[in-house]
């Protein structure tokens, strides 16, 4: 039963990601490589076909040979690691004359031979339906008589499926960046909760698919074909993305500039192993045990690409356009993101001159657009982060040109300066909100510029735990420079690479730094599935010097586990996006952060009253006016704020203990110097027309503004229970944040005023702190006008 649902699981995964293109059962070769020293035969070009239907073999050969006379093959056929076929064939029995006897010299061969069905029935069936086969034939040429060994060819061959396809690139492409997307328009909106949770999902997603690139970019000795298309799929990640012309600019760059550049695309002198078979079967005669134990190396007609190489050859690109392929599409990306931002608050400004919608819908965003613009191109640089610090560091050590140099020393300059200013700065800010406030979100979350220019550092972890994003960027770069600096040598990089990952795995699941339980354990999820990446790389490097078949095996492992956790996140992701989008409220969709961030942020969406002064005015009746009073009333805060919801907290828990009442109590040296969320002018403005209100509409008012809010707290609760927006002061949200959601509600209810002369102050308009109508409601949105206008 296990074993049918396994089956099954595995067949789903393999009908997403594998292409049916190919219809045709066919097995062939196009690369043949000497597998020992002195080898007597070098081949310069191979191409082969074998078609089972009609078992005809297409051979097209070209190499030298030294041998004179006749020869037999020990021919070792291999898949996965193991031996499946073994059998000494003497090469004039085949009818081929070239061979029979071979004389030295230049050898080509382009013919058709059919092959009896006493060697293709030996063939399994499921080796021509099996996506990135991993079968190795080795041919071992022996002189006829005295049975010495002449020469060691060995061919990969391949059935023409692969899972590494344009669509799954594209799709996984497109989804992580919808998220970011979906939450970059959450967080103008207003809607600051799904924004964060979003953002942080789509950003660990990315980081992951980074993380899989990453780890495969090591130069192992065998990383098995699965393995290695299946990393293929999430080059893009790291800016591996193929464009013709591109690749021609890039090519005529580095030789412009002083370099050489590959071309193996273009070249048939030389032939390019990709090290998907990294090793060569060796054949000990009278031993009936055959394993894998000689390692392939580049010589004058192969060329043996690891690490790096391997991944850009891959993705059709070649080794010395790859740093300048990841820096072209990081820079293009970054000028696209700056042009679309650009471009909405254009259509913004021009649909509000012309009355379309409404001018305070995304006032914060205009207001604060510098801000937001710096902020989204330090978060894209984060990002990329990894990809400019592994790819500057690796082109040290390749030196493609003088200009390629240059620029990767401006890259990792600016990086590390950006990057490193903009966690020094969160680091002293939070400090600072700790001496002061005894909490980091009060600052951190507090000042909107702070927020919207260096929140990517930690708006996705807990308020209390901001400094989680430097370990995580230190974690990246010591990840990064022993894989940049270790190409030559695989089996260095693995094993710190592996503790490295083990470490981060138990740190990140012992702190839970994220911002609430569901976003901690799916980023434990992926940390772990990244650390056993690197344990599976321990074997592909041969460190521990295993049987060929424990590689191959684990390459299935590898593709199996992270082929369905990707596709679990790319479901969850998408499930995100469209709850948030379908939503009324999408805020009320995911679980609120474990931290009082929410109760420090001031929202924008009602501190611009001109707009609803103008519509008051303009409108007769006397119930618009006193609404427009009460929303005036609840916009009113101090510019130090957060001091004063901490000294109405003590307040409040003082009066429980006689013993301590209002002996603490410190007020601010700038209590007396109230002044509002907006402009000086409005203000002043503000200020005249409340001074000419006569006293008849000022009584009214206070009638009404109670009468109103209670109203309105009832409101939705009776069409929909579970759908009830209220309000709430600040100052309640401090008081109630730790305790239980039905101990809060009965709290509200019966909310103690508090006495002290300082909150009995009156501001220009004439409403008491105190006195708050809206104090006694729940609402964590306390500025949020939707509640009462």
């Amino acid at each position: 039963m296990l074993s049918s649902v396994v089956f099954s699981i595995l067949t789903l995964i393999l009908s997403c990601f594998v292409s049916t293109t190919e219809a045709r059962r066919k097995l062939s070769a196009t690369s043949l490589v000497t597998c020992m020293d002195n080898s007597q035969i070098s081949p310069s070009y191979f191409n082969v076909t074998f078609n089972p239907d009609d078992r005809s073999l297409r051979y097209a050969l070209d190499l030298t040979t030294s041998i004179s006379g006749y020869i037999t093959a020990h021919v070792q056929v291999y898949a996965y690691g193991f031996l499946i076929i073994e059998k000494d064939i003497n090469v004039c029995s085949l009818g081929w004359k070239q061979f029979c006897p071979i004389y030295p010299g230049a050898l080509q061969v382009d013919s058709v031979q059919y092959i009896s069905s006493e060697y293709t029935k030996q063939i399994p069936g499921i080796a021509y339906q099996v996506p990135d086969i991993d079968a190795v034939v080795k041919l071992v040429v022996k002189e006829r008589d005295s049975q010495e060994t002449l020469s060691c060819l060995q061919a990969n061959f391949s059935n023409g499926k692969t899972i590494s396809q344009t669509g799954v690139k594209w799709a996984t492409a497109c989804i992580a960046g919808l998220g970011l997307i979906v939450a970059a328009m959450l967080s103008t909106f207003g809607n600051s909760n799904a924004a964060s949770h979003i953002s942080a999902n789509s950003l660990s997603l990315f980081l992951y698919f980074q993380s899989v690139v990453v780890v495969s970019m090591q130069a192992v000795e065998r990383v098995p074909p699965i393995a290695s298309a299946w990393s293929e799929n999430l080059a893009w990640s790291m800016g591996l993305i193929r464009i013709q012309f591109m690749q021609n600019i890039f090519r005529w760059y580095i030789q412009s500039t002083g370099g050489s550049p590959t071309t193996y695309f273009i070249s048939t002198t030389k032939q390019v192993l990709v090290q998907k078979h990294k090793r060569s079967l060796d054949y000990v005669a009278g031993v009936a045990k055959r394993s894998l134990e000689y390692a392939l190396r580049s010589h004058s007609n192969l060329y043996v690409l690891r690490g790096i190489k391997r991944i850009g050859y891959n993705s059709k690109i070649e080794p010395t356009s790859i740093v300048a392929t990841g820096y072209t599409w990081f820079v293009l990306i970054g000028y696209l993101l700056v042009v679309l931002m650009v471009l909405v608050k254009s259509v913004i400004v021009l649909l509000t001159r012309a009355k379309k919608i409404n001018p305070r819908t995304f006032n914060s965003f205009r207001g604060s657009f510098p801000n937001l613009i710096k902020g989204s191109l330090l978060r894209y640089i984060a990002i990329g982060s990894t990809q400019l610090i592994i790819f500057s560091l690796w082109e040290f050590t390749q030196n493609d040109s003088p200009a390629m140099v240059v620029l990767a020393v401006l890259f990792v300059l600016l990086l590390l300066g950006v990057l490193g200013w903009s966690y020094f700065n969160v680091m002293r800010i939070g400090k600072q909100s700790i001496r002061s406030y005894n909490n980091p979100a009060a600052l951190l979350y507090g000042d909107n510029k702070v927020l919207q220019k260096w929140g990517f550092c930690y708006t996705m972890f807990h308020a209390n735990k901001y400094w989680f994003g430097v370990v995580l960027m230190g974690y990246n770069v010591f990840k990064a420079l022993f894989i940049a600096f270790c190409q030559d040598a695989g089996k260095v990089s693995v094993l710190p690479v592996f503790v490295a990952d083990l470490a981060y795995t138990i740190y990140l699941i012992w702190t839970g730094p994220y911002l609430n339980k569901p976003t901690n354990v799916i980023n434990y999820m992926m940390s772990i599935v990244t650390t056993i990446n690197s344990f599976l790389f321990l074997f592909f490097s041969d460190l521990f010097g295993q049987p060929a078949p424990v590689a191959s095996i684990m390459g299935w492992v590898f593709f199996i586990l992270n082929a369905a956790f990707s596709l679990i996140l790319l479901i969850l992701v998408i499930v995100f996006v469209l709850l948030s989008v379908v939503s009324k409220n999408p805020d009320a969709r995911f679980a609120p952060a474990k931290d009082d961030r929410f109760s420090f942020q001031r929202k924008s969406s009602i501190k611009h009253r001109s707009f609803t002064e103008k519509n008051a005015s303009g409108n007769k009746d006397g119930g618009d006016e006193e609404l427009t009073a009460l929303g005036v009333a609840a916009q009113d805060h101090s510019a130090d704020w957060e001091s004063q919801m901490y000294k109405l907290n003590d307040l409040s828990l003082d009066e429980e203990d006689d013993s301590r009442t209002n002996q603490d109590f410190v007020r601010p040296d700038n209590a007396n110097e109230l002044t509002s969320d907006y402009d000086e002018g409005e203000e002043d403005e503000d200020n005249t027309r409340i001074a000419t209100d006569d006293d008849k509409n000022k009584k009214l008012a206070a009638k009404w503004k109670s009468k109103i809010s209670r109203k309105l707290s009832k409101k939705k609760s009776v069409k929909n229970k579970n759908d009830t927006t209220t309000v709430r002061r600040l100052s309640d949200t401090l008081i109630n944040d730790e305790r239980d959601s039905n101990e809060r509600r009965e709290e509200n209810d019966e909310l103690t005023p508090i006495t002290n002369p300082y909150n009995q102050s009156t501001a220009f308009n004439n409403h008491k702190r105190a006195q708050s109508t809206t104090s006694t409601l729940s609402n964590n949105n306390p500025t949020n006008t939707k509640g009462f206008i």
